[in-house]
């Protein structure tokens, strides 16, 4: 139960960034003219894509894998990084996505999110996250719910 609650939380977390940049896109700018950023539908179910020049590298299982093209975003005491298309809703074989909300401060900040989708699997950490100062990059590692596989990596803005 605690999990689930945790769960739901990432999620609410989650859209809650998606919401937050979709508010502020306007500014954002494209990592390139294949990314069409904004809110559309993936067999019935609502996404957003975000454009622009955020990336992440993601460990995980021993393997390493990067996500580019995405945006950081500020505001109501948040900093969110989202890079690829979240999906909210159920969705087999998710597009790629990484996302990572926490508090809009510099330092190392215990217990916040971070959500992976890579090769149609979503995992997601509560975990550490250390932010730069200026909020131009930073990493985060954390255990995902359930397992005992570690997610560890950096972001840039």
């Amino acid at each position: 139960m605690k999990q689930m609650v945790a769960i739901v939380g990432l999620v609410l977390v989650c859209a809650t960034g998606a919401l937050m940049t979709t508010v502020g896109a306007s500014g954002a700018v494209k990592a390139g003219a294949a990314c069409v950023p904004g809110v559309k539908k993936i067999n019935g179910v609502s996404a957003r894509t975000f454009c622009g020049p955020a990336k992440a590298t993601v460990k995980m299982n021993g393997k390493t894998f990067s996500y580019s093209g995405g945006e950081c975003s500020k505001g109501a005491g948040l900093f969110a990084v989202n890079i690829g298309t979240i999906v909210l809703g159920n969705l087999k074989n998710k597009p790629e996505y990484f996302g990572v909300a926490a508090a809009a401060k510099a330092g190392v900040q215990p217990r916040q999110t971070v959500a992976v989708v890579h090769a149609g699997t979503s995992r997601s950490i509560i975990g550490t996250v250390a932010i730069k100062v200026g909020l131009k990059g930073g990493t985060f590692s954390g255990k995902v719910f359930g397992s005992s596989t570690v997610i560890s990596g950096s972001f840039a803005c």
